[in-house]
């Protein structure tokens, strides 16, 4: 019987994380999906599952997550293709819920609200629809079933949700993650998306659950920057961006505001060397003469200090609620 749903797992964390990813697949309340898993770190914990719908996929050395959900999209069968980071994992009911949504709302991609929940905590500290992140100037406050378009999904910085998209609507469009990135890959594939006229919906209930280290979400948040400011700036150069008013605008915005934080964190890593330097005093004149350095240092650190408080933040919002946690 053909699948109904694809799931794509790239592995490149512990064998901890990688099984409870995969667990959290196997539990699904819809039993009608396939789950291939695109190695990138250890086979061993994938091979002490005895299932015939898991997959296993092996990269010739570490390829980046990029390269893995192509490989694993490319070998799908599913009429639906949906993403799973193997640090993350699926509330049991996460497919079916948005398998509903898809068919009565007839649309290209669902996607739902994230659970954040830190390393080994036991609990979620909040939700990506309810915190304080990213690089959105618009707060989302979706209720229900909502249709996004590109605008929206740029000034609310949706590219850390997990969509599912039609497998359909990829091939129809050939449309595939940038091997090249590392970091921001899903941003530029949604946006993709979006711009070939995807039916994106947002569903405002949470059923992904998103391993979240406020304060660092990124391994390399520099080499992130980077890559997210050269994209955007790719982005303003195609035509279908050029030639609408609107989408220009919000990307426009978008690249000044990860430019100015790309410049806080290079001012930072400029201001760390120089104590680090064996030149100390000539270190300190590039300081004195770039004092700049040392207000966007600081704008460095308060902007650390306000990502880690973002639990605190939601936990004291008047808005924020219990979340109960289910963990395979």
């Amino acid at each position: 019987m053909r699948p109904k749903v694809s799931i794509i797992v790239p592995t490149y964390n512990s064998e901890d994380y990688i099984a409870r990813a995969i667990k959290s697949v196997l539990q699904q309340t819809e039993s009608q999906v396939e789950i291939i898993v695109v190695d990138d770190a250890t086979v061993q914990v994938v091979q002490q599952y005895k299932c015939d719908r898991l997959q296993l996929l092996v990269n010739d050395g570490n390829q980046g997550p990029s390269y893995s959900r192509n490989r694993g999209i490319a070998a799908a069968r599913g009429e639906w293709i949906a993403l799973l980071d193997s640090d993350d994992w699926f509330a049991p009911e996460r497919i079916e819920k948005l398998l509903q949504v898809a068919l009565a709302e007839d649309v290209d991609v669902v996607a739902d609200d994230l659970y954040l929940i830190a390393n080994r905590a036991k609990q979620p500290w909040g939700t990506r629809f309810s915190a304080p992140l990213g690089f959105g100037w618009r707060r989302p406050k979706f209720q229900g079933v909502t249709q996004i378009d590109a605008i929206d999904f740029i000034e609310m910085d949706l590219g850390v949700v997990k969509p599912m998209f039609k497998r359909s609507f990829l091939v129809h469009h050939n449309l595939s993650f940038d091997d090249n990135l590392r970091y921001g890959e899903d941003f530029q594939f949604y946006l993709k998306a979006l711009i070939c006229g995807a039916k994106f919906i947002i569903d405002s209930q949470p059923y992904y659950f998103y391993c979240s280290r406020p304060g660092s979400l990124i391994t390399d948040y520099l080499t992130c920057q980077q890559q997210m400011y050269a994209d955007v700036a790719r982005f303003l150069q195609v035509d279908a961006v050029q030639n609408n008013f609107a989408l220009t605008r919000s990307l426009t915005r978008r690249y000044k505001i990860v430019g100015t934080h790309l410049s806080i964190s290079l001012a930072y890593n400029q201001f760390k060397a120089v104590f680090k330097s064996e030149k100390m005093f000539a270190a300190i004149a590039t300081i004195i003469t770039n004092p700049q350095i040392i207000v966007l240092s600081v704008l460095h650190i308060i902007r650390n200090l306000t990502q880690r408080a973002a639990p605190l933040w939601v936990a004291l919002s008047r808005k924020s609620k219990i979340f109960s946690l289910n963990r395979p």
